[in-house]
């Protein structure tokens, strides 16, 4: 194998497929990125077994195959030695198969390779059941969810995302039992039902790898797993097994009082708020609607001190006495995806679930469990 190629261009490639490389891997082999030129073409493969990543190189102008030829390579070094070339070209070759050598205006890298048989066999095929949508929907999609799942790996099935799609809706859900995230998009043509519950850290992976582009996606689902086509990136990850929890009950459509506020003065005043409670691990915050119209956020840290912020909601459908305790930390996670200036908060009791809603976020709901108020 011998080929010519412009350092950016790989660089660029190595930066997206780094995402799967994994420093523990189930198998040593899996630390290296396989490197095959066919055709006028380069193929980079990096697997941890949760996700595989590929991109095809194909450019005349800024890639020259010479001789074809497949190679495993060591990823944290090969990365690391194309990160710290200053050249604009660099000169890659294979020596008795086992050998790789780099070449860059003055400097002569060799890297030992590993036995390319031994790399497992990663098919990244289409399948029957696939969606396309553009790529800025998708990444919103996974910017206002994924957020929400679980990072605890007692409940496996809460810590992926659930894609379900029927006639021309798709419905994307998280959720770690103490607060829930649910966004829809309607196509414009109907697809075939899907189920499927992907990793919110695999989600995470690909939003970072996909630029705000007015490119598409391609998503193929699998039985075992989902492969998104995006520009010359195949992304593939495992699906997790099992049923997803029933969240459609959980979403309360009576409330007792609805109050609007200006959501940017709503973060400052929790983040204030919430100043002391971010020393312990309760985060706690009180919210308190007077009859005179304010609004009151306060906390209180025993050993540091206390704190209120009063604010002025913009509407208030039901001027009632009423009070709440919830997480700071979700309610910001929550309030900061919104895309409307203006957001509701949906109160059904002082101990009951509420949701947050936005006027520009019609697709978007987040909902969040309060605590007890001791």
């Amino acid at each position: 194998m011998k080929f010519l190629v412009n350092r950016d261009l790989l660089w660029l490639n190595l930066n997206n497929i780094s995402r799967a490389l994994s420093t523990k891997p189930p198998m040593p082999i899996l630390t290296g990125i396989k490197i095959e030129a066919r055709g006028n073409s380069l193929f980079l493969t990096a697997s941890n077994n949760e996700i595989s990543i590929q991109t095809e190189i194909r450019d005349k102008r800024r890639l020259q195959i010479e001789a074809e030829g497949v190679v495993v390579v060591p990823g944290k070094y090969f990365i690391e030695i194309v990160k710290k070339i200053e050249a604009k070209e660099i000169d890659i070759s294979t020596f008795e198969d086992n050998i790789i050598k780099i070449i860059a205006d003055r400097s002569l890298f060799s890297l030992n390779a590993f036995d390319k048989d031994n790399y497992p066999l990663i098919s990244f095929n289409d399948s029957d059941v696939a969606i396309t949508m553009d790529v800025l929907n998708l990444k919103q999609l996974i910017k206002k969810t994924t957020f929400a799942a679980s990072l605890s790996e007692s409940r496996v099935i809460l810590t992926g995302i659930s894609f379900t799609t029927e006639g021309r809706k798709m419905e994307v859900v998280a959720t770690d039992s103490y607060r829930l995230a649910k966004k829809f998009m309607v196509f414009e043509k109907e697809y075939p039902d899907i189920t499927a519950i992907i990793p919110s850290r695999s989600l995470d992976e690909l939003n970072r790898i996909m630029d705000e582009s007015e490119s598409d996606v391609e998503i193929h689902f699998s039985p075992l797993k989902v492969l998104f086509k995006y520009k010359n990136v195949w992304f593939q990850s495992r699906l997790i097994d099992g049923k997803y929890p029933n969240t459609t009950t959980l979403i309360p459509t009576d409330f007792l009082i609805s109050v609007k506020f200006n959501k940017n003065e709503m973060i400052s005043a929790i983040e204030r708020a919430s100043l002391f409670t971010s020393f312990d691990s309760s985060n706690i915050v009180k919210l308190k609607i007077n009859s005179d119209k304010t609004v009151e956020i306060s906390s209180t840290n025993n050993e540091i001190g206390a704190v209120k912020e009063e604010l002025i909601p913009l509407e208030c459908s039901n001027l009632i006495n009423f009070e709440i305790a919830f997480s700071s930390k979700y309610f910001l996670d929550a309030l900061r995806v919104f895309d409307s200036t203006e957001v509701t908060i949906h109160f059904t009791g002082e101990i009951k679930p509420f949701i947050i809603t936005g006027y520009y976020d019609v697709n978007l709901t987040q909902l969040i469990l309060p605590v007890r108020i001791s």
